[in-house]
C-alpha cells in the first residue's frame, strides 16, 4: 500500500536526507526521492509493509490526544471524513524531527491544470461551462477550508487534482497561519494562472469575473457563487430559462402546474437512479425499504433519435418503536408498485390512482394489525414518499416525515414535502416555528400507513425544465437539517451527468451515521438529464 508523506521540519534541518524508514517501527518505507515544496515541508511516496495493522494515532484514545501532531488535526475534521474532495488521513505522529502525516495518494490523479486545455474541437459554450463547474467546486471548497483555516490548498495549482469523474479533489492540505494566510482575490490570481498556463482564452464573461475578484471588487464567496450563477444562467440554453417565477419556490402548493405553458416541447430524457438503506448505529434491525424501478425506450434513424423514460420511486420507513415496521414498509412498497405499474401504459397516472394506492397499501396494513390484534404502540405503520417521473414531467406523494428534495442549478437544493408532524401542524395553524417545536411531541407523526382505517396524502405535480436531481429520504438522513447543512459537498457534484450516481448514497448515509446515527437511514437519488440532439 503507497501513502503519501508529509514531513514538517521542527527546525531547519538543512537537507532532505531520509532514514531507510520513516518511524522506528520500520513500517513505512519512502521510495522515490523526497521533494521540498515551496512551504518548507518534504513529501515523499511511502510504501506500508504492514499495511493490515492500525495507524499509529489509532492504537488508544489517549495515545491520539498525546501523540497526532497539530498539523494533522485537520485531517480528522469531519469535512475531511465525509468530502472526498478532501484528503483523508491514513496515519501521523511525531518525533524529535518531523512532524508527519500520511495521506491517501493523488499523485497519479490528473492534474487540473492539463484538464482545464479543452480540446480544440469542443465548442466554445461547452468548454465555457466546464470551466465553470470546476469553478464552482472551487467556490464551494473555498467555504469549507475556511473552517479548516486550508483555504492556500486552493491556491496550490500542484495541488488541484482531478478524480476518475473529472470532479476537483486536493491532494494535501495547506494551512493559514499568521504570515501566511490567503484572501478571496488570490482565487482569481488562481483561476487566471489556470487560463494563462493552459493558453485557454476564458469566456468574457469568466474573464470579467476574475479581474473583478483579483480587484476586490467580491468580497464573499457567496457572492462569488451569485456571479457564477449568473454567467451559467446566460451561457443555458433559452429553454431552460423561461420558467416563470414562482412566488414561494419552497411554500406548499397542491394545485397541478400547468405542463401546456412552462413546457410545450416534451425534450429527450434521461434518468438515472442509485439507492441504499442502512441499519444506523444504534438499531437492532432496519425497518426501512425502497423500490426503484426504471423503463427507457430509444428510438434512432438516420434522421432522428429520441429517448424516453419512466421511473416509479418508493421510500418508506417503518415506524420506529413499533413492532413490525419493516413488515409494513415492505408491504406498502409492494402495494404502491402493484397498484401504479400495470396501469401505466401511456398516459401519466392521476391523481386519483396515485391516492388509490396510498389507499391500498394503508387497508393492507391496517387489516393486518385488526387480523393481529395489534393495540397501541404495537401496531405496525411507516411512512411513504414517492416520485414519478414519465419524460419531463414528475408526480410526487408522501405520508408521514420521510421527505423529498429536488436540487436544480437555477433553484438550488429545495424541501418539496411537509412533514406530517404536530409540529408542523401548529405552524400551519398560526403557531410560530420557535414556539411549535419546543416540546419533544412536535415530532410526533400525525399520519402514517397503517395505524388507522384512513389516510390523506399529499400529492403534487410538476414540470421538470432543466436537470434535476431528485433525493427521497428517511428521517435517519434528514434530523438536524443535515441535508440543508450538507448539500453543497454530498448533493451538488451529484447534479453533474458526468458523476457516478452510485457513490452518493453511501456517501449520504455515511454522513448520517457520523452526524446522527440513532435511526435507519435510507437514501434514494435519481437524476433527470434534459437531452438534445
Amino acid at each position: 500500500m503507497i501513502w503519501f508523506a508529509i514531513l514538517i521540519p521542527k527546525a531547519d534541518r538543512g537537507g532532505m536526507t531520509l532514514p531507510g524508514y520513516l518511524d522506528p517501527q520500520r513500517r513505512y518505507r519512502p521510495l522515490k526521492r523526497p521533494v521540498l515544496n515551496d512551504w518548507g515541508d518534504i513529501e515523499v511516496q511511502v510504501s506500508d509493509q504492514t499495511p493490515t495493522e492500525s495507524p499509529y494515532y489509532r492504537a488508544t484514545e489517549t495515545a491520539l490526544m498525546r501523540s497526532l501532531p497539530d498539523v494533522a488535526e485537520p485531517y480528522i475534521h469531519p469535512y475531511c471524513a465525509t468530502n472526498s474532495a478532501l484528503p483523508r488521513l491514513h496515519d501521523a505522529w511525531e518525533d524529535e524531527d518531523y512532524a508527519i502525516v500520511l495521506l491517501e495518494d493523488r499523485s497519479s490523479l490528473s492534474p487540473l491544470i492539463e484538464a482545464w486545455t479543452m480540446n480544440e474541437s469542443s465548442k466554445r459554450q461547452e468548454v465555457a461551462l466546464q470551466h465553470l463547474h470546476w469553478m464552482y467546486q472551487m467556490t464551494d471548497l473555498w467555504m469549507l477550508l475556511t473552517e479548516l483555516a486550508g483555504r492556500p490548498s486552493l491556491v496550490q495549482l500542484d495541488n488541484l487534482r482531478l478524480d476518475g469523474e473529472d470532479l476537483l479533489c486536493l491532494q494535501r492540505l495547506y494551512l493559514e497561519t499568521s504570515d501566511q494566510s490567503v484572501s478571496l482575490n488570490q482565487l482569481g490570481d488562481t483561476w487566471s494562472q489556470l487560463f494563462r498556463f493552459s493558453q485557454m482564452s476564458p469566456h468574457p464573461d469568466i474573464a470579467v469575473l476574475i479581474q473583478r475578484l483579483q480587484q476586490g471588487q467580491i468580497s464573499s464567496p457567496q457572492r462569488l457563487r451569485s456571479h457564477l450563477d449568473q454567467i451559467l444562467d446566460s451561457l443555458q440554453p433559452q429553454s431552460q430559462r423561461e420558467e416563470e417565477e414562482d412566488d414561494d419556490p419552497t411554500g406548499w402548493n397542491f394545485q397541478e402546474e400547468d405542463f401546456t405553458i412552462t413546457a410545450p416541447i416534451i425534450p429527450t430524457v434521461q434518468l438515472t437512479h442509485a439507492g441504499q438503506t442502512d441499519i444506523g448505529r444504534q438499531r437492532r434491525h432496519n425497518e426501512d425499504t425502497f423500490l426503484l424501478w426504471l423503463r427507457q425506450h430509444q428510438r434512432e434513424t438516420p434522421n432522428s433519435r429520441t429517448e424516453s423514460a419512466r421511473g416509479l420511486y418508493v421510500l418508506c420507513d417503518g415506524m420506529g418503536g413499533h413492532e413490525g415496521g419493516d413488515v409494513a414498509s415492505a408491504i406498502a412498497v409492494e402495494t404502491v408498485a402493484d397498484r401504479i405499474l400495470p396501469y401505466w401504459d401511456e398516459d401519466f397516472p392521476e391523481q386519483w390512482r396515485i391516492n388509490e394506492a396510498i389507499a391500498a397499501a394503508n387497508t393492507a396494513i391496517y387489516d393486518l394489525n385488526q387480523d393481529q390484534g395489534r393495540r397501541g404502540n404495537r401496531r405496525m405503520g411507516t411512512t411513504l414518499v414517492m416520485l414519478l417521473v414519465d419524460n419531463n414531467r414528475a408526480a410526487i406523494a408522501h405520508v408521514g416525515d420521510s421527505r423529498l428534495y429536488r436540487l436544480t442549478v437555477s433553484g438550488g437544493l429545495e424541501l418539496l414535502t411537509r412533514d406530517h408532524e404536530l409540529g408542523q401542524q401548529s405552524i400551519a395553524q398560526g403557531v410560530d416555528p420557535t414556539v411549535a417545536y419546543q416540546t419533544p411531541q412536535a415530532y410526533q407523526l400525525t399520519q402514517a400507513l397503517g395505524p388507522r382505517e384512513s389516510v390523506r396524502p399529499d400529492v403534487r405535480f410538476l414540470p421538470i425544465l432543466e436537470n434535476t436531481l431528485f433525493l427521497l429520504a428517511s428521517d435517519g438522513l434528514t434530523d438536524r437539517s443535515l441535508v440543508e447543512l450538507h448539500w453543497k459537498t454530498h448533493l451538488k457534484p451529484y447534479l453533474a451527468v458526468s458523476t457516478n450516481l452510485n457513490f452518493a448514497p453511501q456517501e449520504l448515509i455515511d454522513l448520517a451515521n457520523h452526524e446522527n446515527g440513532r435511526d435507519n437511514v435510507t437514501a434514494v437519488l435519481v437524476r433527470v438529464e434534459l437531452k438534445s440532439f
